[in-house]
């Protein structure tokens, strides 16, 4: 898959490249905070309109050199009848080939907007690992989330997304900075982290921090999920600023997903550790990917 592919809803129209006004179309994102394909090697795109299936593609191997896509991947979803078309949107991380086992399901219910390229992320992070299951059909549907919600940082949330709150798209801004060819700045997990030892987490799962001082938060896992350094310590990166990641209250303190805490006492999750914010290292957050031969930004590998 390229940078960018496109799909046509409703009529299925074809793409027409001219002059004209600003097109209706909903440019999806998919990211991924785990290593490939270690973790998960193949990805699962569906759209559904009003129940119907309007498009359903797979792409496999990924991580590898012939891999059908890097990430993060975007697929841009418009519409050839005016914009306001209601569609629903799920992404499935799948273990070994397009049948494989679900790993990670992620859903979005929004709409077309009108007159503009919307952009809408759906990341396919550890925390909402084991979210997703296969059904009788063969079909991925939610494994602990009730209808009309998904999987968020490891929490179940509403899949209804205001595509009038959504930012315009920019390829920038999926990119680290680039277009998606294998430029822009990628974030260097275990690099940024080496090092570091584990922050105190509090029962209100948060760390200590300093106002006006930005650091970087990392999960290592127990069990060999994100991205290993030589030692085979296994991190997950969190994205700064985000429903996914963690924010920083007005006196530095940082708050984590509640997630973060269940997987600590369950054991999944072996430590929270934090690094300086640099020049090498800026903060991690949603468009700035991880580094590796996965990644379709920077060259750096893991």
């Amino acid at each position: 898959m390229s940078a960018v592919s496109r799909a046509a809803l409703a009529a299925l129209a074809a793409v027409v490249a001219c002059g004209c006004s600003p097109p209706d179309e909903i440019m999806l994102a998919v990211s991924t905070d785990l290593e490939m394909p270690k973790d998960f090697s193949a990805l699962q795109v569906q759209v559904f309109e009003g129940g119907t299936p309007k498009f359903s593609s797979s792409y496999e191997r990924l991580g590898e050199s012939d891999a059908a896509a890097r990430l993060p991947a975007t697929i841009g979803f418009y519409s050839s009848s005016g914009g306001g078309d209601s569609i629903r949107i799920k992404v499935s991380a799948l273990i070994g080939d397009e049948l494989g086992a679900p790993r990670i399901l992620r859903e979005a219910v929004t709409k077309i907007p009108k007159n503009r390229v919307a952009l809408l992320t759906l990341p396919l992070n550890f925390l909402c690992d084991d979210s997703g299951e296969s059904d009788e059909s063969g079909g991925v549907v939610n494994k602990h989330c009730l209808e009309g919600q998904t999987c968020v940082a490891g929490a179940c949330a509403s899949s209804e997304v205001d595509a009038g709150a959504l930012p315009d798209y920019a390829p920038g801004d999926v990119y680290g900075g680039g277009d998606g060819d294998g430029d822009g700045d990628c974030f260097d997990v275990t690099a940024c982290f080496q090092g570091t030892a584990p922050a105190e987490v509090d029962a209100a799962c948060s760390i200590a921090g300093e106002a006006g001082v930005p650091l970087n938060v990392a999960l290592e896992t127990a069990a060999g999920d994100g991205i290993c350094d030589d030692a085979d310590r296994c991190l997950v990166a969190l994205d700064a600023g985000s429903a996914d990641g963690f924010r920083v209250a007005e006196d530095g303190r940082i708050q984590l997903p509640t997630a973060v805490c269940d997987q600590v006492a369950a054991g999944k999750i072996a430590a929270v550790v934090t690094s300086p914010v640099t020049t090498a290292c800026v903060q991690k957050t949603v468009g700035l990917p991880t580094c590796g031969p996965w990644s379709a930004s920077g060259s750096a590998k893991p």
